[in-house]
């Protein structure tokens, strides 16, 4: 067991499947209390669903990350069911494949105002309820292409690559108020965006997993569990020494 997340209120965005559900059933499996978002309010009650079938006190809370309006709403309606956050995983994302040339304006609006400004309208509504209880974690889901780059994603790659900026900027602001922001980048995980991946690339869905792993150092794409639990030990009261950091997740690839 991760070290002081029992009875913690933790707020997942993103977390209808993939990597988000993972960590809302991480965080679950540590003590947590957990407040479900997605876009999608089936998706984000099926996640909920699920987490109090394993006797887990978990909500579903949809919403737009993007809006501002709408996450004010969302905050406050976790404040009133559940109680005040203390752990914010931004982890809501979109990424549309295109080659710069084709890379439509809206496109580029969309993915900047979910994977970047997102983050930072949640962490806003949430950091002052932290900082009065002098502790909070506030994990953003970066990705290694934030960190090297990828043909065919530069908005995604952007906006990624700005929300470590935005970690290592807060994690320097906040952490003497008892506020931990770090981020985890994650490498080629096995998740359904692999169909949209390998659709750009021209390959099966096989062929793409096998291209990814051969980037690895250890032969293989990553897997949820994995990202989870980095995710739950950057919240956890040892999260700390790691604040401002970036922790990448990625099978040992760096370039």
């Amino acid at each position: 067991m991760m070290r002081g997340l029992t009875g913690k209120v933790a707020l997942v965005t993103g977390a209808g499947q993939g990597i988000g559900a993972a960590i809302a059933a991480r965080l679950a499996s540590e003590g947590c209390v957990i407040a479900v978002n997605s876009l999608h309010p089936e998706k984000a009650e099926a996640t909920a669903t699920r987490l109090r079938e394993n006797q887990v006190r978990a909500e579903a809370f949809p919403a737009d990350v993007a809006d501002p309006d709408a996450v004010d709403a969302m905050v406050r309606a976790v404040e009133e069911r559940l109680g005040v956050v203390n752990i914010l995983v931004n982890n809501a994302a979109v990424l549309e494949m295109a080659p710069f040339v084709d890379l439509d304006l809206g496109v580029w609006d969309r993915t900047i105002a979910v994977n970047l400004t997102g983050p930072f309208l949640c962490t806003r509504r949430v950091v002052s309820g932290m900082l009065d209880a002098q502790w909070g974690r506030i994990v953003n889901m970066s990705s290694i292409w934030g960190v090297i780059g990828a043909r065919g994603a530069t908005a995604y790659c952007a906006a990624k690559g700005g929300l470590i900026e935005m970690t290592r900027a807060l994690g320097a602001e906040l952490g003497p108020g008892g506020v931990a922001v770090t981020a985890v980048a994650p490498g080629v995980i096995d998740t359904p965006q692999l169909a949209a991946d390998a659709g750009f690339a021209g390959v099966t869905l096989d062929e793409m997993k096998a291209l990814y792993a051969e980037d690895t150092v250890v032969g293989r794409i990553g897997t949820t569990a994995e990202i989870a639990h980095a995710v739950a030990f950057l919240a956890s009261e040892d999260g700390m020494g790691l604040c401002g950091q970036v922790l990448p997740v990625t099978g040992g690839r760096s370039e």
